[in-house]
């Protein structure tokens, strides 16, 4: 394909790199292309990969708000016995070509009030937490310095309960530990 992420052409993205979460959980670092109009933290994207020659297309929410890289990412657990998520998570390498469609769904946070608190409550289980932790790395981002609690989520009034088989098996357990330890959200987590 000559220039597959430029302007006009079939929306794709490739694969910049791949990042263990778990055991069977890996997070793809996706740049899409030129015709990508962007997203709104908690929405999904539907992604289609050709496997054993056939093409399967897939759902996967967006872990991150829009980037300034331009770049998204999703987190995807392998499902045993499954057709593209043990693909995408054990087989997919950088340089890899993916198709996608435009960012879809409602499950957004609701517009802030400055004068009032918006109280919210997530409940998530497992791989679940994906949409979430979108919502969440956007009100509060991650850098070498710690997670930051910038003015424009002041306002937020955040707890997450949060449920997994086991300790290892929680994706993003580093990221909410980090959130609660600053206090940006109240984590409760169970494992079960």
């Amino acid at each position: 394909l000559f220039a597959p992420l430029r302007p006009g052409a079939e929306l794709r993205g490739r694969v910049e790199s791949v990042h263990p979460e778990t055991a069977d959980a890996a997070t793809l670092v996706i740049r899409p292309g030129a015709d990508w109009v962007g997203h709104v933290p908690g929405q999904y994207v539907r992604i289609g990969v050709d496997v054993d020659g056939v093409r399967c297309w897939r759902a996967y929410s967006l872990t991150h708000g829009p980037r300034a890289d331009g770049r998204i990412s999703i987190t995807v657990k392998a499902v045993p016995d499954g057709t593209v998520s043990p693909y995408l998570v054990r087989r997919t390498k950088p340089g890899t070509l993916l198709h996608l469609e435009q960012a879809d769904g409602e499950f957004v946070l609701p517009a802030a009030r400055r004068a009032e608190t918006t109280k919210l409550l997530f409940i998530t289980a497992g791989s679940g937490i994906t949409p979430v932790i979108g919502m969440l790395r956007n009100l509060f981002p991650s850098t070498d310095s710690g997670v930051l609690r910038p003015a424009r989520s002041a306002s937020y009034d955040i707890v997450v309960l949060h449920v997994a088989p086991t300790e290892p098996d929680t994706i993003f357990l580093r990221d909410l530990r980090s959130m609660a330890e600053v206090g940006a959200i109240r984590l409760v987590a169970r494992y079960d």
